[in-house]
């Protein structure tokens, strides 16, 4: 479905409520293409079963067995997340990925009354924010001795919780 004007999607509110205009997990390909913007180089094949990644700039829509089970995002160009002819993005904490540091990130949320829980495990810290969003921390230089505070935000995604990872 093309539109003559974009979706607003505000990442504020995503993070908070797991807003995403209309999109739901669980919702059908089908559902989505005839309700929902098409993805950056939308064709007919988008419909089968092998094409799982719909792409709108550096937001992914991620299936299986043609159902969404996450909104994903590691794909920043230069520094920043962007947005699509179909979709555009309040960027929020966004605007430059370089300064999205742990610390910089919880501050973010706290102030914004976000609530989360947090894990870290030897691959790096993940927030689970009561949205249902997971953001992922990770040392991306593998500097030794690096503080967690100073792990980057590689990703985020709205997707179901895995309850085997949240075990003690």
């Amino acid at each position: 479905m093309k539109l003559t004007t974009p979706i607003k999607i505000d990442l504020l509110e995503f993070f908070k409520t797991g807003k995403f205009d209309y999109l739901k997990l669980g919702q059908t390909k089908e559902w989505i293409v005839n309700n929902f913007p098409d993805p950056d180089c939308y064709d007919p094949d988008f419909l089968a079963e092998e094409v799982n990644v719909w792409t709108y700039g550096g937001i992914e829509l991620l299936f299986e067995n043609k159902k969404l089970y996450a909104i994903f995002s590691d794909y920043w160009y230069e520094g920043k997340l962007d947005g699509s002819s179909q979709l555009e993005l309040n960027k929020w904490i966004f605007e430059d990925v370089s300064q999205l540091n742990l610390l910089f990130v919880l501050t973010k949320l706290n102030e914004h009354n976000i609530d989360y829980k947090k894990k870290t495990d030897n691959l790096g810290i993940l927030l689970r924010l009561n949205s249902g969003i997971e953001l992922t921390f990770e040392n991306v230089d593998d500097v030794e001795g690096l503080n967690s505070n100073d792990y980057q935000l590689t990703s985020f995604a709205l997707i179901a919780e895995n309850p085997y990872r949240w075990k003690e």
